[in-house]
Order: C-alpha cells, then structure tokens, then sequence
C-alpha cells in the first residue's frame, strides 16, 4: 500500500503546478477557461489599439499632466497608439520637429489647456474611450509658471505636495520646475537644468540674498525654452509662497497688455520675489532689454549694484524700458512688506499669494484656511475665465 502510495505522488510531481490544484482536479475546464478569457481580453485591446486614433488636433498643445520620459513617435498616429496602449494615458502631444511624444495623465490637473502651438500636435485617445476635459483660455487669461527649487533642503518636498494637490505652480496652464541639476519632482516632472550653483552672498542696502546672478541664470534658460509666448502671462512663484492661480485670472481679468508690456508691483516698498507676474511683451522686452540694464546700472552703482533679482527686474523694466507697472495690492501678503495683523493664519480669501511656509504642515495649513475662508477650493482645473469640451469626445 505504501508502494502504491508513492508512486501516485510521483505522478502527480509530474504534473504542472496548475493542474494540481484541488480546484482544478474538481472542475477539468477552469483552466482552459482562464486561458480563453486571457486570449479574448489581449484580442480586444489589440482590437481598440489598432482601430484610428479618435482625435487628431493640428498646431495644438497640451502642456502638463505628463507621464514619465517622452517617447519617440514617428507620427501623430503612432503617438496616439503609444497612448491608447498605455491604461493612463488620456491625451498626448506629439513636437514635429524631433517627433517626441509627450504621453499625458490625469494628474495633477483634472483638465488640460489647449494653446496654440504650430509646432505641435496633439489629441486623445478616443477610440479606447479615454479623453480628459480640455479648456481654451479666454483672451487674457493663459498663465504659464515657474518655480527655482534648490536641490538641497525643503523646496523639493513642499513643490511634492503641491503636485499631490494641484496647487501653486501645477494648477497653472503650464508649469515649469528649474533647478541647477536633473531632478525628478512628481511623476513626469522633472528640472530643466540652469547653468548656476543656485549660491548667493547676503548683503546690500537690505540685507537679502543677492540672487540676481543666480535668476539671470535662470531666465536664460527660461528664454532658451521659449514657453512664455505661448501664454498671455508668466509667473515667477517661489515654492514657499502659497499661491493660487485661479485668483491670479481674476485679478487680470482688470490689468490688460500694453504696447510696451505690463507687470504687476506687488509691494508699496517695491516689487518683492515671492511672486512676479509679467506680460507676453513684458516678458519679450526684458529678454531684449536686461543686457541695456546691467550696462545701465553697472554705470550707476560703478559696479554691481547689490541687490536682489526683485529690485533689479523692477528698476530695469520701470526705469530703464520704461513698461507699464501696475500696483496690485491683492498679489501678495509677506513678511517683508508690512503685513496686517494676524497674517499668518491665511485668513484672507482674497488674497493671490502668502509667503514665506517653509514646511509642508505650515503650507497646507496656509491653503486651508484660505480656501475655507473663500467658501470652496481655490483653483479647479475649470475656473473662471476659460471655455471647456468636456466633449462631445465621449461620445466620439
């Protein structure tokens, strides 16, 4: 008997792992029919990957929400199959120059802006029934933002947290993070790299960090991108200023361009950095103007004058180019510029920005009670001032 029992258990160590299973020796059929449902679902998506791309829109861009690296494509067609195939790709852009293929999530925006852009094109995925809303800006009202993070310390863990959250920065139209070396933020953000070590020497007339070398840097990059001019307005947001664009929109909806440029002064003091918001031509006349500064001013303070990159921008494009500088007393509450009393508890549901909190508690603590005292949250992907598909895509 036990010569017999053996020799059972040898055959059946003979037998696959999966036809030993008390389950399957009761019911012969289960794994064939795993096997079925298996084969069936890879036919229907290679099915719905293979049928045309749902939606091909020309000189069309959806900047953000990227996920991961940019792939190589060699057409709008196969751009849109690379997204179809990926479950968390709902909308892509593809750059028709070098044919990269910017594969787009749902995060951290619920909606993506499209802009013009002749040198892209983009779309969504259709035919395997993903698509995300988009929005067309009204005239006006497109803002595109960035943030300088030092590699070292608590700016990358507060930029993280606002990812998660789809504020400051990423609830901007477009959002760039840049930084003195390649560094992953969030998923699909990663720094453009600027030729600094993001070091400055405190001094001057005010004691503050005299940086202006440092963001020359940075705008020299920011030209060489050349994203500004894709959007009516840039923001330079620090990422310890709790900020909150959808605010911004509304406080432009009353400051309009001007022939030669218009910027916003937030402080009766002077302009201060925790947030600069400039014109498309303000922009355009301080990346053709900044060189006749430095000159300018290099005369005047027989050498480098010490100050901070806020002071240098604000005296160049005031004095020197001569733009239209506008006072905005709702722009910004600091420390620096004679805040009100009880400041801090972010109370004020009005206000576009707070600085400085430098911890990501303080932070959201910040945007909390701002947002509590406004009534709603701050900035929905569908704010004031923009027109949205949610689609007609549904049903395409």
């Amino acid at each position: 008997q036990q010569q017999q029992q053996q020799q059972q258990q040898q055959g059946n160590d003979k037998l696959p792992d999966s036809l030993q299973s008390e389950d399957q020796m009761q019911n012969p059929h289960a794994q064939l029919q795993d096997a079925q449902s298996q084969e069936e679902a890879q036919l229907q998506v290679q099915l719905q990957t293979a049928l045309p791309c749902g939606q091909i829109m020309d000189n069309t861009d959806y900047p953000g929400n990227d996920l991961g690296v940019p792939l190589e494509a060699a057409s709008p067609e196969d751009c849109c199959q690379r997204c179809a195939e990926d479950l968390n790709c709902v909308a892509w852009t593809r750059v028709k120059a070098n044919r990269i293929c910017f594969l787009k999530g749902g995060h951290p925006r619920g909606a993506l802006t499209a802009i013009y852009n002749a040198d892209t094109v983009s779309g969504m995925p259709t035919q395997v029934g993903r698509f995300i809303p988009s929005i067309t800006r009204k005239t006006g009202q497109s803002i595109y933002c960035f943030s300088l993070m030092l590699p070292w310390g608590y700016e990358k863990g507060l930029l993280q947290m606002q990812y998660r959250r789809g504020a400051s920065i990423f609830g901007c139209d477009e959002y760039t993070v840049y930084s003195n070396k390649d560094i992953k933020v969030a998923e699909g953000v990663y720094t453009k790299v600027v030729d600094s070590d993001l070091k400055c020497k405190m001094g001057g007339e005010f004691k503050t960090c005299l940086n202006t070398p440092v963001f020359m840097a940075v705008w020299d990059r920011v030209f060489k991108d050349n994203r500004p001019r894709l959007h009516d307005w840039t923001v330079k947001a620090d990422p310890d200023a709790v900020f909150f664009p959808a605010r911004l929109r509304g406080v432009l909806l009353n400051h309009k361009e001007t022939a030669r440029g218009t910027y916003l002064n937030n402080c009766r003091l002077g302009m201060h950095g925790p947030l600069e918001v400039f014109s498309r031509d303000a922009v355009a006349a301080w990346g053709a103007g900044r060189g006749a500064c430095k000159a300018h001013f290099n005369k005047l303070c027989s050498g480098e004058c010490k100050w901070g990159e806020d002071m240098f921008i604000d005296q160049c494009m005031w004095k020197v180019l001569k733009l239209n500088r506008i006072f905005e007393p709702t722009l910004l509450v600091e420390d620096h510029c004679k805040p009100p009393a009880g400041w801090k508890d972010c109370k004020d549901a009005n206000m576009v920005s707070f600085h400085p909190f430098k911890s990501v508690d303080g932070y959201e603590e910040c945007m909390f009670n701002s947002e509590r005292a406004r009534g709603d949250r701050a900035d929905t992907a569908l704010a004031a001032g923009s027109t949205s598909r949610t689609n007609a895509l549904a049903g395409a």
